[in-house]
């Protein structure tokens, strides 16, 4: 026997914990970044003596930056690697951040957000391919929702913290002190990462083969899927965005100080925790589609219970937190859904692409989120409003699986190419 062939495979069978923990720890001041402008809109406002909706732009090119970094990503890996596509993004959002305390004006801060952006977008594809490509397969799908719900944790620590930084330092050390955190990690990352370097599994494919993948997505057996899919990707992903940047903002109107507001993010953040715990469990026992659903019904229950409470701060931030739950669930569900609904060949193109549809959903919410706020529409209005998109979402949902049900309980030929990767709970 190959001893040393026999050592190799032993090593690879065990989960490197020093990776997963140091990719999540990079999601998570992504996902604390990424809400850091929502947080610290209404002292911000306050201070330049301006509308909080004139922030919408800002919001909005950070989430277009951040698009933009999801979607070059893939070039960038294979050019230079997970590890150091994740080193690099991590120094463009630290910097991006550091400059942002600095900013003077709405254009200036919105050119660095659009800057940081960029980097955000590229940390979470890398760090999930990363950390699930030198782990053992049997445990990459529980490691990449883990990674993913780094987003929620950042976004509970900046709710968390930041009404207490604003207070006791200014909105400038929201940034600050994240930029920091950020600076400390560089170097565990730099050298925590330097053993566990790894070809990304998602983009190891010839270029041609990748673009014949993206036009199988129109293939007459998934094309209706496909529509559906980034329909639901995109609604779900702009009703997020719309309270991850605008809560705080909204929940003045509710009679919260600009040090409390922040709390609605951290409520937000412990809501898409447990969502994606629900969808973890929910997965097991029913179709992803049906999970799906359930988590639909969630979100839009609790908006229109917050649509019609009065002051209580406590019982809002319940609300808010239950609407984190069933939007945060939908946003992993759908890249989760994506990997059961295509062949073999198609799966990286379709995980892909549905991202970045909810990418852009993210883009179009802050935007809704603003113009309303800029109009002095009822908080009430904005939240009963934004109901539409997820009854439209949830009844999609629905679709897809009525139509992978009754897909799956037709005979499929021998010859077709079926995808391993393929379960009934679709």
């Amino acid at each position: 026997m190959d001893t040393t062939s026999e050592f190799k495979k032993q090593e690879e069978a065990k989960p490197k914990w020093w990776v997963l923990f140091l990719t999540c720890a990079a999601v998570v001041l992504d996902g604390y970044d990424t809400v850091a402008l929502g947080v610290s809109i209404p002292t911000i406002a306050k201070d330049w003596g301006v509308q909080p909706s004139f922030f919408t732009p800002a919001l909005s090119l950070t989430s277009a930056g951040v698009a933009l970094g999801y979607l070059a990503v893939g070039r960038l890996v294979a050019r230079l690697g997970t590890r150091n596509v994740i080193l690099s993004a991590v120094v463009v959002f630290t910097v991006g951040s550091l400059l942002t305390a600095w900013s003077t004006s709405i254009v200036e801060l919105t050119i660095l957000r659009f800057i940081t952006g960029l980097g955000l977008g590229a940390v979470l594809p890398a760090a999930v391919s990363h950390a699930t490509a030198v782990n053992p397969a049997r445990l990459r799908q529980s490691i990449a929702v883990v990674v993913m719900t780094g987003i929620s944790f950042g976004a509970l620590i900046a709710g968390l913290t930041g009404s207490g930084i604003v207070g006791a330092f200014g909105w400038e050390w929201v940034f600050i002190l994240g930029a920091i955190a950020s600076g400390v990690l560089l170097p565990f990352l730099w050298f925590g990462l330097s053993g566990s370097q790894a070809s990304d599994p998602l983009h190891e494919a010839p270029e041609a083969k990748h673009h014949a993948s993206v036009a199988r997505l129109f293939d007459a057996s998934v094309r209706s899927r496909t529509l559906l899919l980034w329909a639901f990707s995109f609604l779900i992903f702009a009703v997020f965005y719309v309270f991850s940047s605008w809560l705080p903002t909204l929940l003045t109107s509710y009679g919260f100080s600009a040090g409390l507001a922040p709390l609605g993010s951290a409520a937000l953040g412990i809501g898409s925790i447990v969502g994606a715990g629900v969808l973890i469990v929910g997965s097991r026992r029913f179709r992803m589609t049906s999970v799906l659903a359930g988590t639909s019904a969630v979100a839009i229950t609790f908006l229109v219970v917050s649509a019609f409470l009065g002051p209580d701060k406590t019982l809002l931030l319940l609300v808010f937190g239950g609407v984190g739950l069933g939007l945060q669930a939908g946003m992993i569900g759908a890249t989760a859904l994506a990997v059961t609904l295509y062949p073999q060949a198609t799966v990286t193109a379709g995980v892909g692409w549905a991202a970045s549809l909810g990418r852009l959903g993210s883009v179009v919410g802050p935007i809704f989120g603003g113009v309303l706020i800029g109009f002095g529409v009822d908080t009430s209005f904005i939240v009963l409003s934004v109901c539409v998109p997820v009854i439209i979402a949830l009844a999609l949902v629905l679709v897809v699986g009525r139509i992978t049900a009754s897909r799956a309980s037709t005979p499929t030929p021998t010859h077709q190419e079926k995808s391993p990767l393929a379960s009934p709970r679709t």
